[in-house]
């Protein structure tokens, strides 16, 4: 199947992409898809709304999943309470076609994901500063 232009741009950004900038992704998938199943339960369309929560419920997998638990120490096991945490809230928000705790998980999910942007935002700015380094030059400061 061929991709249009809109998806070969996606494609090649996650092909792309360092392992910061993939956790951003998955943020931003899990929020999208938990918004588009708040979005179906208010509008009293539970297919949609299921489909909607799986989705993200398989992103949260896929984040506890990539999880270093050794690497990462007690903040890697701690993402592990919350990633679990908002995967039972999502159980219970697709039972009971209740959009209260979905709201609660994109909260949380896009205060997560902020985070994860700024470490993204401060990984960039460091890897320009070291090429800046090694190429000689001084590097470019951004104000904030």
């Amino acid at each position: 199947m061929a991709l249009n232009p809109y998806q070969k741009y996606r494609a090649t950004k996650v092909e792309t992409a360092g392992q910061v900038d993939l956790v951003v992704m998955l943020y931003q998938g899990a929020v999208r898809f938990t918004r588009v199943a708040i979005d179906a339960m208010e509008r009293n369309d539970p297919k949609a709304a299921h489909t909607g929560i799986v989705r993200a419920q398989d992103i949260l997998v896929e984040l506890l999943g990539s999880l270093n638990r050794e690497a990462g120490g007690q903040i890697a096991g701690q993402l592990a309470s919350v990633y679990d945490y908002c995967f039972r809230r999502l159980v219970t928000a697709n039972v009971h076609k209740d959009p209260a705790p979905a709201r609660e998980v994109v909260g949380i999910l896009r205060d997560l994901g902020t985070a994860w942007q700024e470490i993204a935002a401060q990984q960039r700015q460091a890897q320009g500063q070291q090429r800046a380094a090694a190429a000689g030059r001084a590097p470019a400061v951004r104000a904030v």
